[in-house]
């Protein structure tokens, strides 16, 4: 039986985002994805939706080792970010850190959040 570490999700606010509302949404997304591939990921497809006059984007990466998704709110310099992993060589802390670095954060939230192991039958063998 192989040994896996349980998959965990990151939830992350930045707040304070004062390089954010500058950047144009190609940057935001190319920034994100650069983010994530620095970290270890492997980008499989980008999405991202910019709502008009300004009001903000969410970016969706599909990634090889699952997925990433970015919201953020330019008039409260507000960035939310998940990234779910079931690799422990995807190294999430560092995408944040790289993250809050280029939006330039004052303020960061992370929450760790254990997800179930995809690859194990629930422990009271329920499909």
């Amino acid at each position: 039986m192989v040994s896996r570490e349980q998959p965990v999700l990151y939830a992350v606010d930045l707040a304070g985002c004062t390089e954010m509302p500058a950047l144009p949404p190609e940057a935001i997304t190319s920034t994100f994805a650069q983010a994530l591939e620095g970290a270890g990921a492997t980008v499989v497809q980008a999405l991202s939706h910019h709502f008009p006059g300004g009001a903000g984007m969410t970016c969706v990466l599909i990634l090889a080792e699952s997925h990433a998704v970015l919201h953020t709110w330019p008039e409260t310099g507000m960035v939310h970010v998940d990234i779910f992993s079931c690799s422990t060589r995807l190294k999430s802390r560092a995408a944040i850190d790289t993250l809050a670095n280029a939006f330039g954060a004052t303020g960061v939230t992370v929450q760790e959040l254990s997800r179930a192991d995809g690859h194990r039958p629930p422990p009271d063998g329920r499909p």
